[in-house]
């Protein structure tokens, strides 16, 4: 997967800084330099390191790059650089002794909270010389000088010991080791394995502990992406970026600041991405293995920048990081850094601290990379929505993580194969985990969070959605997010095959025509982005409340019905017409009575909050009557009941007897239940004919025009301006049936009492 073999890096190759660089680092895919390798390699190293050394020849693209490798195969001694002698070493012996007892604290926490690890545990042990910069330099004057890095194995990890007086003042090394310690079960975050009593070699030193630091095999980001970009496909991509992102969000939940760049993110064996380089002061700790690795130049780490960074505001803030993010999603995407022609032109040139002000000023106004052809169009959006000049046009890390899951899900990736490793792997899987490192001593790679699983023939395939009608029939909210995102309309229509191969519905429709209760956020984000419920489905003619109670399925869980109810709502509170017609001229209440899977207590619920709404239950379907004859079809008792007591119309002879009739054609199984409900149904409908039923028609007339204010008390006509609370048809309906068959007994019972009003109601 990562192309020739000649390409790839050894495994234990550890690369560092020149000492003194006159040109920075240029990353980017503009060729490789072929400057032979400098002369301060171990000279005592066997034949196996010199034939690894050759295969670096030429293979970093900087000429400010030198390497030293240690054997895979073999330990090699401490060995002294000819730059010791050229240049003079700057130890802690050329300043003030060291007082180790100021570490004693550190030691002591160490031993309280850390495994204890041995030298003879260590396997492979090397000492590779690292140039001493501004950036692990304890004393400023030690800088251009060498130190003697010891690098080994352990648990089958590739670890870098890390003397506590070496990195720091006492107070700095303590509140770093607590800090690895409090991060240690992040698998994204570098990791402090242990520590080594002492490392001392005669009897009368004073004890030095030193750290066991995770030195990840393949270098940095910045390294990987030189020598492997054309070989890895974008699932690796994504899952580089996922642990990234992973990484970053953990610090970010412990308050810890860190600085992005692709040279403080290192690959480790198993293709992880780590974090270094985060807490105070500069982290020189958590930097360490970092100072052994390929690192972008100083004018380059201006492109990760935040706006308001360059700026100079001083109050650190996430956005920052998010900012950062966005340009390594983008660097992922290119294998390069942003911009990295102009800073190489710049600082070649004579006018460099002037070329970088006027790069950063164009940066603040808004200037960014062009999209690499071929980007996927989610992962683009995504990235550019991390390095938006508006701190608070940014999205949450949370939103930024779920995302890049989403990709790494719905695209199965190969494992991601690393320098050395043989073709064809076993697909893994794409969880990330913690790893504790109290359990190290377990770790392997057999157990690793990149363990493989089935191969490819047990696999299961993934379907991405390709459109956002797919994405909301499959209730993918973070799918749909992103289609909407990335420009799709949010309006317009489509044939979704599993709702009609005939009638083309939007988005909103697609997503109630499949409502299930993890749709309600898909429902709430179109809404929010003001998707038009007034559009009908072509053909049906239907609109989203038809669609919703028609093909409503009931999903039973601890909330019951809250979500369709919470749909409901939803539409209602928009404006939703809750008495518009489809094709065939049912309403949505109508299709509600139609539809024999929701339960009858639903059914009620429904229809009262939609009468509340306006919806008129009077309303006649060409073939099946008004909803109060729908209701006595199915069987829905309470329903009928309810529309009885609060539709004038419906008690209209011709309306009872339609409702009867359909209440005997009502087919079903022979059952006891079915039969006593049909009979129950029908005597209930019985007593509203006739002269039996008058009195309840009665009742229900003054009660609607008394609700709308054009009946006082009394039952007489009011003085006062009526308000309407129903529907026009029923309050004409209830006024015709009061001026034939209750105004004129109203007025004989106060006649006849002597004109007392107020004793009706």
């Amino acid at each position: 997967m990562f192309g020739m073999q000649s390409m790839m890096i050894p495994k234990a190759t550890i690369v560092t800084d020149e000492i003194s660089s006159a040109s920075s680092i240029k990353s980017g895919k503009s060729g490789k330099s072929n400057k032979s390798l400098p002369k301060d390699t171990d000279t005592n190293s066997d034949t196996q390191n010199s034939s690894t050394t050759s295969k670096l020849v030429g293979l970093f693209k900087s000429n400010s790059i030198r390497s030293g490798s240690i054997s895979s195969g073999t330990s090699a001694a401490p060995t002294s650089s000819p730059h010791q002698h050229d240049m003079g070493v700057l130890t802690e012996e050329n300043h003030q002794p060291v007082d180790l007892d100021s570490y004693r604290q550190s030691l002591q926490w160490l031993q309280q909270t850390c495994r204890p690890v041995f030298m003879k545990e260590l396997m492979q042990v090397s000492s590779v010389p690292v140039p001493i910069t501004a950036n692990n330099a304890k004393h400023s004057d030690m800088i251009g000088g060498i130190q003697q890095v010891q690098v080994a194995t352990w648990k089958q990890c590739q670890v870098q010991v890390v003397p506590v007086d070496k990195w720091g003042s006492p107070q700095d090394v303590l509140h770093e080791i607590q800090a690895l310690h409090r991060l240690r079960k992040c698998r994204q975050i570098i990791q402090l394995y242990g520590y080594l009593p002492n490392i001392s070699t005669t009897a009368n030193s004073s004890q030095i502990p030193a750290l066991l630091l995770q030195q990840p095999n393949y270098g940095s980001l910045r390294q990987f992406l030189d020598h492997h970009f054309d070989s890895i496909q974008w699932p690796e991509r994504y899952k580089l970026a996922l642990d990234i992102a992973q990484g970053l969000r953990f610090l970010t939940s412990q308050g810890v600041p860190c600085t992005m760049h692709s040279g403080n993110i290192l690959i480790d064996n198993e293709g992880v991405a780590i974090l270094t380089g985060f807490g105070i002061p500069a982290g020189l700790i958590t930097a360490a293995p970092c100072q052994m690795t390929a690192q972008p130049s100083p004018s380059s780490l201006l492109v990760y920048m935040a706006p308001e960074k360059l700026q100079g505001k001083k109050d650190h803030s996430p956005d920052w990081e998010v900012y950062s993010l966005g340009i390594l999603l983008w660097e992922l995407s290119s294998g390069r850094i942003p911009f990295d022609e102009i800073i190489a032109r710049a600082e070649a040139g004579p006018r460099l601290s002037k070329n970088m002000e006027q790069l950063s000023s164009a940066i603040v106004k808004g200037l960014r990379e062009e999209t690499i052809a071929g980007t996927p169009e989610i992962y683009e959006q995504l990235y550019k929505m991390c390095w938006e000049g508006e701190a608070e046009s940014r999205p949450p890390l949370e939103v930024v993580e779920e995302t890049l899951q989403m990709l790494v899900v719905v695209e199965p990736m190969d494992m991601l194969m690393l320098p050395g490793e043989e073709m064809g792997m076993s697909v893994a899987t794409v969880v990330s985990d913690s790893i504790d490192a109290d359990a190290l001593s377990t770790y392997t790679r057999s157990n690793s969070t990149r363990s493989s699983s089935p191969g490819p023939s047990h696999v299961r395939s993934f379907t991405r959605p390709q459109t956002l009608h797919q994405a909301v029939s499959v209730s993918n909210p973070d799918m749909t997010e992103w289609y909407i995102l990335s420009g799709h309309d949010i309006n317009g229509y489509a044939i979704v095959p599993t709702y009609s191969l005939e009638c083309e519905i939007t988005p909103v429709q697609t997503c109630v025509g499949h409502f299930l209760p993890s749709s309600l956020p898909i429902l709430k984000e179109l809404m929010d982005q003001d998707a038009d419920i007034s559009l009908l489905a072509k053909r049906s003619e239907q609109n989203c409340l038809h669609i919703l109670l028609d093909r409503y399925i009931p999903f039973k869980n601890e909330n019951d019905s809250a979500h369709l109810f919470a749909a409901l709502e939803m539409l209602l509170e928009a404006g939703a017409e809750v008495n518009a017609r489809d094709v065939q001229g049912y309403t949505p209440l109508h299709l509600l009575m139609k539809n024999p899977k929701i339960s009858p207590e639903d059914v009620v619920e429904v229809m009262n909050r939609m009468v509340a709404k306006g919806a008129d239950t009077s309303i006649q379907a060409p073939r099946d009557g008004n909803v109060l004859s729908l209701a006595a079809k199915y069987l829905h008792f309470e329903a009928a009941r309810t529309i009885l007591n609060t539709d004038v119309l419906a008690s209209e002879p011709e309306s009872i007897d339609r409702a009867i009739e359909s209440c005997m054609t009502m087919t079903g199984r022979a059952t006891d239940k079915f039969v006593n409900l049909r009979t129950k149904t029908r005597e209930l409908l019985k007593l509203w004919t006739g002269k039996a039923g008058a009195p309840r028609r009665e009742k229900v007339v003054v009660k609607v025009l008394t609700e709308a204010g054009q009946l006082d008390p009394t039952g007489l006509r009011a003085k006062v301006k009526p308000v309407r609370l129903a529907p026009q048809i029923q309050l004409d309906c209830a006024n015709r049936y009061y001026d034939l068959h209750i105004k004129k007994k109203r007025e004989m019972i106060l006649h006849n009492m002597g004109g007392m009003q107020g004793i009706f109601r």
